[in-house]
């Protein structure tokens, strides 16, 4: 059966006809049939996002709240905005397969198989709680217009819905009570018994073997590489399965990956940790020299900056244009509380209270977080890269522990490190959108390494070391000659 769908899928591709392209996703559609669900194939004559179809519309799956589902927001929140965005240069015909695992329908995905095919595939891994098509500007672009096929998942898990605290036990503060956005709340999917940070690990396996099989009937060439890469819990992803499903991947690309140990760091200490002198520092008019800045920075964060100059459209902080009420306001409640509500259901006090290790023992918290760890353990070769100006997840609490915890596990042959100076989690924070114009990309450096991991693994031509990427900078062959550390000095740096 699998040599008489790959002759099938021989003539089809040969033949580069509508109804023959058409004919092609039934095959895909029949290769998917027992491991999936609601299975849409469409004949694309463009896979990038210059193609307004290849995103599809913010709330536009039937049946969803509000918010659940926002591919195109999704997409650009992660991205720069033009004109940085990756390059569109030129159009990649093919097949665009979107569908749900057969166990849930809401555990989504999105395969694109360009027709030129080059015999690899990329899975990006979404961060946050995004959906499958998170990756759409900073990975799918960057990656089928070489002849890449593509393919991402929602890690089996919605994004939110806007809720109340009388009426949903499960709900989230948006923000913390200094700010305005503190009478919003939302519910987090993956606060619900259905949805685990575990899951994620599973359905980013199932998407590529879903990847693996549609490709095979859909183009008669076997597979010879497949690549990882992913942001932020995406990040997480990577670290994981190049450590636990080796055979599955031949490396990865760790953009900014959360750090996960019971003994700490953990999101579940760091982010606590800033939220409760964060009030006192705005009662301060935001005095970067007081003591509540200072505990804030003792927690392992970078100092605060202020926009130039500060703007309405940040909605987070438009009149003091601080990165920190921007964070705050944006991230750091929030992400304590879905992150608390997953992993410790029992806490219902606010996230600036929570005492990770008070609760650690009483609420067996070590064993829980046990199960999402990543240890350094790593079994292909990995690429991490994070910005030192990284408020969100600091990086002196994730890519640097990992790191050593890689270089503790004997693994260091097969990572490295490029620490972006002033590079920040998100990467549309440096332009009009709120002005920290003291942040740089990791986009281009992240690209430039994910080409790096390719020469690594199918040429041999071993990346150069770990180092620290200065302001306006790229990464150099040499960096010891260069007199570059591997760790930047300063986190902020003029």
């Amino acid at each position: 059966m699998r040599l008489a769908r790959l002759l099938v899928a021989a003539a089809l591709g040969s033949l580069a006809t509508p109804g023959l392209a058409q004919d092609a996703c039934s095959e895909v559609k029949l290769a998917l049939l027992a491991e999936a669900q609601d299975v849409d194939c469409t004949v694309s004559a463009d896979l990038t996002t210059a193609n307004p179809n290849t995103t599809p519309q913010d709330n536009s799956r039937a049946g969803l709240p509000p918010s659940a589902f926002t591919p195109r927001t999704d997409a650009q929140a992660v991205s720069p905005d033009a004109p940085y965005r990756t390059p569109l240069t030129r159009a990649v015909p093919g097949l665009q397969v979107t569908g749900g695992m057969a166990d849930d329908p809401d555990a989504r995905w999105v395969l694109r198989l360009p027709e030129a095919w080059n015999g690899k595939l990329v899975v990006g891994v979404p961060g946050g709680l995004r959906s499958e098509f998170m990756g759409d500007y900073i990975f799918s672009d960057f990656v089928v217009q070489q002849g890449y096929a593509y393919a991402s998942t929602n890690k089996g898990t919605l994004n939110f819905f806007f809720t109340g605290p009388l009426i949903d036990p499960l709900a989230c503060r948006l923000s913390p009570p200094t700010a305005a956005t503190s009478l919003a709340y939302v519910h987090f999917y993956l606060a619900e018994p259905k949805d685990t940070i575990t899951e994620w690990f599973r359905r980013t396996l199932e998407a590529t073997e879903l990847a693996q099989a549609a490709l095979e009937a859909y183009q008669a060439r076997a597979l010879e590489r497949t690549y990882l890469i992913g942001i932020s819990n995406g990040g997480h992803v990577v670290r994981r399965l190049l450590a636990e499903s080796p055979q599955m991947y031949d490396g990865g690309i760790d953009w900014e990956g959360v750090y996960w140990q019971p003994g700490g760091p953990n999101i579940l200490i760091d982010l606590p940790a800033a939220l409760r002198p964060y009030r006192d520092y705005v009662l301060s008019g935001f005095n970067r020299t007081g003591a509540a800045h200072r505990a804030i920075v003792a927690a392992g964060y970078p100092p605060d900056i202020f926009a130039n100059p500060p703007t309405p459209a940040n909605t987070f902080s438009p009149v003091v244009g601080s990165l920190y009420e921007t964070e705050a306001n944006n991230y750091w409640d929030v992400t304590t509380c879905v992150f608390a509500r997953e992993l410790d259901p029992a806490y219902q006090g606010p996230p600036e209270e929570y005492d990770y290790a008070g609760r650690l023992k009483p609420f067996h918290l070590s064993q829980r977080v046990k199960r999402i760890a990543t240890d350094g353990d790593i079994r292909k070769p990995l690429i991490t890269l994070q910005g030192t100006m990284d408020a969100l997840l600091p990086i002196n609490r994730h890519a640097r522990p990992f790191r050593d915890a890689v270089l503790a596990a004997g693994r260091a042959s097969q990572h490295r490190l490029y620490e972006v100076q002033n590079g920040n989690h998100i990467e549309r924070y440096r332009q009009s959108c709120c002005n920290f114009t003291q942040l740089e990309f990791l986009q281009p450096h992240v690209h430039d390494s994910f080409r790096r991991l390719v020469g690594w693994i199918e040429s041999g031509i071993v990346p150069p070391a770990s180092q620290c990427i200065p302001r306006g900078g790229a990464i150099i062959d040499n960096p010891g000659v260069a007199g570059r550390p591997e760790r930047c000095a300063a986190l902020l740096a003029p």
